[in-house]
């Protein structure tokens, strides 16, 4: 292959992460419009105006979170992993997962809390940031098979399944306070030493057997029967996986050199 022709490749290669991080960014985007329209209709005291744009709101931070996974997915599969791509996926990361979700909140439940309500979604932006920022420090040195802290994909997806579940804009200054609880509980997950099992250390080449396709056939119906259930139950499972497994290995610790953890994966990001 010619040398002109294998650099043009390469850099269509690139291209191709670059893009799905791009579409992150533009969902996380067209949260923060959706969110501020919601605000607007609310203050033309149209609810039922407002809920619609909750609900494509959380739906773009949905979308946000699936072109998130692909990006780095497609990047490690195609070998175009780079520098800039980690750089730029963090900084699409503290828009689409910092500022959407933390305006987003606002918008819905926190605003009746006035001052308070406008910090708290701030901390909760502060807390994405400082997740992505130790993230980066680490990857390539801790164990691949877990997070450090939740993921800030996963906390913005709490608040948006939380959302997406019940859209009707919150006026009770009491659920507003629970609203609250539920938000910094999160921001101090994401910063938190705990970790979260991560997808990549799954080893989906192996055997699996018949029940599991059931099992995955019947989670595909719950889903597709009660969607707003279901991904609300399954963020806030995988919110209290992390404190319930280190409750768990603190009761009943392994004894030691049961399990060698395998050695750290380089970066990878494109």
């Amino acid at each position: 292959m010619k040398p002109d022709l294998r650099k043009n490749l390469r850099r269509g290669v690139y291209v191709i992460p670059t893009s799905f991080t791009i579409l992150n960014l533009f969902f996380g985007f067209r949260c923060i419009y959706y969110a501020t329209r919601a605000l607007e209709a609310m203050a033309g005291n149209d609810r039922t105006l407002a809920i619609d744009f909750f609900e494509t709101a959380c739906l773009s931070l949905l979308f946000a979170a699936i072109f998130d996974t692909f990006d780095g997915m497609v990047a490690r599969q195609l070998g175009a992993t780079s520098e800039f791509g980690k750089e730029y996926d963090s900084l699409a990361d503290v828009v689409t997962f910092g500022a959407a979700p933390a305006v987003l909140v606002y918008a819905w439940g926190l605003h009746t809390l006035d001052r308070l309500g406008g910090g708290l979604a701030f901390l909760f932006l502060v807390a994405v940031s400082l997740r992505l920022a130790r993230f980066n420090v680490q990857t390539g040195k801790t164990d691949y098979r877990y997070f450090v802290g939740l993921p800030s994909p996963a906390g913005a997806m709490v608040l948006a399944s939380l959302i997406s579940y019940a859209p009707l804009p919150v006026t009770d200054h009491r659920f507003a306070m629970v609203v609250a609880v539920v938000t910094v509980a999160v921001a101090f997950a994401m910063v938190s030493p705990i970790r979260y099992r991560s997808q990549k250390g799954l080893n989906l080449q192996r055997g699996w057997s018949l029940m599991y396709f059931v099992g995955l056939a019947l989670v595909a119906g719950i889903a597709s029967r009660w969607p707003r259930e279901f991904w609300f139950a399954g963020s806030l499972l995988y919110l209290i996986s992390g404190p319930l497994v280190r409750l768990w290995s603190i009761a009943f610790p392994r004894r030691a050199g049961a399990e060698a953890p395998p050695p750290p994966r380089p970066a990878e990001t494109h």
